[in-house]
Formats: C-alpha cells, structure tokens, sequence
C-alpha cells in the first residue's frame, strides 16, 4: 500500500471516531444531513450505537433503520414518478433517431452520416458530462434537471425542422449536451431517499423505462408510418409530439421536484428526520454543496475500484451503442419489411424490462451483485455467436439471437447501483457517476462506427467485436467482485474487538470511513 493511501486510511479512522463530536466540524464541509439535524437540536454525532452500526456486506447492505411504510409509500409516490418519467423521455428522446431511420430520414442522408448522427450526440453528452456534474453539486438538483429537460425537448421538437445533414448533426450535438443530465440526476436522487437494498429496487424501477421506451417508441413510429401528409413527414410529426412532450415535464420537473429530504414539501418535520435517520445506515449521506477536489483525486488516483469497473462500463456498453442506434436497421436486414420492423421492437421493450426489474428486485432482496451480472453476459454472447454463424434468410433465429443482447445491455443499471451503493463522499460519488456516463457513451460513439457501409447486410465484423466485449465482461466482474469482498475482509480484521461506531454526516469518503462495507 503506498503512503498516500495509508495517510487517507489513518485520517479517515481518526474522523470516523465516535469521540468527535459534529460541533465541532464545520458544517459547510459536511453533509446537509448533519445541518438539518443541528437545526432540529438532534445533533448525534457523539453516540455509539449498535443496531446502526455496519458489519459485513450483508448489514450494510440492508440498512438497520425501519422506515414506517406510510413515509416509504409517500417517497415512492413523490419521487418514483419523476425518476421514472425523466429515464423513459431520456431514452426515448434519444432513440427517435432509430426510430426514424424506418420512416424516412434516412432519404436526406447517404453513405456513413446516419452512423454519424449517433455518434455526435455520444460526443455532446461526453463533453457536459463533467459541466452538469459540478452544476448538479453547486446548485438545486431540481432546478438543474428541470432546466436541463425543459432544452432538451426543446432541441427535440426542432428535430421536425431539419431535413439536411448539416442541421440534423446540430440538433444531435445540441440533444447530447443537455440529455447528459439525465441518469447522473437520477442516480442522486436515488441515493438521497432510499438504503441500499432500496435503491437496487428503485433504481431497477426507473431503469425499466429504457424497455418501456422501446415499446412506446415502437407504438409511437408505428403510428406516424400511417400518416401520409404532404406538409409535414411522419418522423417530423413524430419529433414535435414528443418534443413538446418533454417540454412539459421539464417545466413540471423544475417547479414541483425536491432539491433533497431535507426541503422535501411533501414530508413533515417528523417524516424527514426519520427518512433522514433511515438512509444514515448507507453512510453514504444526503448531499454537500461544497466541491471537493480531494474526493475527486481520490477517485481517480487511490481508489482500485475505479479503472476496472470504467473498463467493464466500456466493454458491456459495446452492445447498448450497437443495438440503439442499429436494432431497427439489423432488424430489417433480416427481411421485414418497415411496418414489421417497427412492430418488432415492442418485444425489444418488454424483454429490456423484465431483465432489469427480475435482476434488479433479485439484487434489492438477496445481493450477490457479482454474480447475478455475471449471468447476465451468457445470453448476450449466445445471441453473438449465432448472429454470426446464421445466415439472414434465418429471419426468426437471427431476430431471437438479436433480443439476447439485451441481456448484456441491461448491465448497465447494475453498474448505476454498484456507483450508488459502493461510493460515499458526495463529490465523488457524482464524479464516479460522471465518468461512468462518459466511459458509457465512448462505448456509443465507438459501437455505431462498427457499422460500416461496405460490411452491410450482415455486419460480420461487428457482431465479432460484439462478442469479444461480452466475453471480456465475464473474468472482469468475477475480479471486481473479488477485490471488493477481500477489501471489506481486510477492514473486518483491522476492527476485530473494537466499538462499533454510529455513522455521522461528516461527507467521507468510503475509502476514509472504515466502517464502509462493499456490496459484491
């Protein structure tokens, strides 16, 4: 271990310990949490107490503090609707562009550029990625996302208006800046009500709008393949509905969403402090407003999680990027004709759903987060190799063995879980956010430029680039599991025979407070 590493390790015990009290930290570099129970004279961080302290993965990862079901159904009923809505729009604004690709825009378009489009705005969101992050620590989290959704759709409805390359390339770019706000919002959001088992289910719940998008985006291109008018195309049609749509979120979004618990307006008093006490056992914390490069160093330079959970981001998403802007072309390859392929991306939608709401409810009740993704590789690695092997005139096999990617895709949520559940220190568990979501769409920049013109109809060298990224995944999950139970073994040991301490809101990092434990 280096010196560095073993400095953090000591200041981190020594501000973990029961013995300092929170009056004496300043509050602007700790939690809000802490703040709002100052403010309400429950200042506890002095107290030891066993029922909340953390003992292994299986404590840490469950929580202590029982939420009454009344509070727990009213977060649900207030915050779930958000999260839920904001992923559906954010997926199904950005997969229009497939969509579309059946109903017409393609004729405005030659050679490489539709291949283009979807990496353009793969490149926007990766630029912002890092603005929206600060911007979501500086400043309320709902008026960011509100604004944020408000543009983007926006940015969509000015889809209708554009029929050459040129400003199609614009509003993709101007569509990526602003949709990068999305799932980094989401995931906060997440972390701020909920424990951890909590979050896997929540979070598999908004998840699950990426398969209820294909199935609306389906219905929706289906629909507007009937319109014949002269003024107006059906894509373009289909781009101002949808746009203006998401317009009327976004105002909503801004105007009715929480910033945190704390200023919550559909709890009391009473339901904060508990929903407050409820998330303590994450030791993960509400928010701070304060940026702290310190945390964001730590992320990138001690942390041994970082890099091999990035890789494994990059080589799992290869299919997302693949399959999102490519399912309705691949699909027509094998010989249906435009309405059929539209229609066929409903099945899409429901199989997307029922992988990440069966895997995320099984995560929320049992853990085992290492193996369950695990499992998930082998589907879309079948799907690979017989997408190679079958010819296209194999219409159903090669459809079936498309529907398995999805299966790997759908790793993705697991991966916004393990940020969520395995990162404490508020800048860093946004930055760690971050950099997933850019890593995330260099893997959709890279993945539609697979598809090049001259390997059409069958895309051969695609599908072998494909399959080796789904393979690489296995070993990767199985060592990042590895390190993560050897890493909470090495803290057991350290605190064999001492006081179980009560975690305080001090914002630290997980590699600072000892008491974390690694969900694997």
């Amino acid at each position: 271990m280096s010196q560095r590493s073993m400095d953090v390790e000591k200041k981190a015990a020594n501000a973990d310990s029961c013995s300092v009290s929170t009056s004496s930290v300043n509050v602007d570099d700790a939690d809000v949490a802490l703040r709002f129970l100052k403010q309400n004279g429950l200042d506890e961080g002095s107290t030891v107490d066993e029922d909340d302290s953390v003992a292994g993965e299986e404590a840490n990862f469950y929580g202590s503090h029982e939420l009454a079901p009344k509070v727990l159904r009213k977060v649900d009923l207030f915050i779930l609707p958000f999260l839920c809505c904001t992923y559906l729009l954010m997926f199904l604004d950005k997969a229009l562009l497939n969509y579309a690709a059946s109903m017409g825009i393609k004729d405005h378009l030659k050679g490489n550029e539709f291949s283009n489009l979807g990496t353009i705005f793969s490149a926007a969101y990766i630029f912002m990625e890092p603005v929206v992050t600060y911007l979501i620590q500086k400043f309320p989290i709902s008026k960011i996302l509100g604004t944020f959704i408000t543009v983007w759709g926006i940015v969509l409805a000015c889809h209708a208006a554009c029929k050459t390359y040129a400003s199609l390339m614009i509003v993709r770019t101007l569509l990526g800046l602003f949709e990068s706000s999305s799932a980094v919002g989401c995931i906060a959001i997440s972390g701020m009500y909920y424990t951890k088992s909590e979050q896997s289910a929540r979070i598999g719940f908004w998840a699950t709008q990426a398969g209820t998008g294909y199935i609306v985006g389906g219905l929706i291109s289906f629909g507007f393949l009937h319109y014949h008018g002269t003024a107006f195309t059906s894509w373009q049609i289909m781009f101002l509905v949808v746009g203006l749509v998401t317009v009327a979120f976004g105002v909503l979004t801004f105007l009715y969403l929480p910033d945190n618990v704390t200023n919550a307006w559909f709890l009391n008093k009473e339901e904060k402090i508990q929903v407050v006490e409820h998330i303590r056992a994450n030791q993960t914390g509400l928010e701070t407003k304060k940026f702290k490069k310190q945390q964001v160093k730590e992320l990138f330079l001690h942390d041994k999680f970082t890099w091999p959970m990035l890789l494994l981001t990059a080589c799992s998403q290869i299919s997302t990027g693949a399959i999102g802007t490519f399912s309705v072309t691949i699909t027509g390859t094998f010989g249906f004709d435009k309405y059929e392929t539209a229609l066929l991306q409903l099945p899409i939608g429901a199989i997307t759903a029922m992988i990440i709401l069966i895997t995320t409810q099984m995560l929320s009740r049992w853990g085992h987060i290492t193996l369950i993704t695990t499992s998930m590789y082998i589907p879309a690695i079948i799907g690979c190799i017989v997408l190679i092997s079958l010819p296209l005139s194999h219409k159903i096999g090669n459809l079936f063995s498309l529907y398995l990617l999805y299966s790997g895709s759908c790793v993705i949520t697991n991966i916004y879980i393990w940020n969520s559940c395995n990162t404490s220190g508020y800048t860093k568990r946004v930055f760690r956010n971050a950099i997933t979501m850019i890593v995330y769409n260099v893997s959709c920049i890279i993945a539609p430029q697979m598809f090049r013109a001259y390997s059409a109809p069958r895309y051969i060298p695609a599908k072998i680039a494909l399959l080796v990224t789904q393979c690489v995944c296995v070993p990767l999950q199985l060592y990042i599991g590895y390190i993560c139970k050897k890493e909470n073994e090495k803290r057991d040991k350290e605190q064999e025979g001492q006081e179980k301490k009560k975690y305080q809101f001090l914002d630290l990092t997980d590699i600072e407070n000892r008491n974390f434990r690694y969900i694997y």
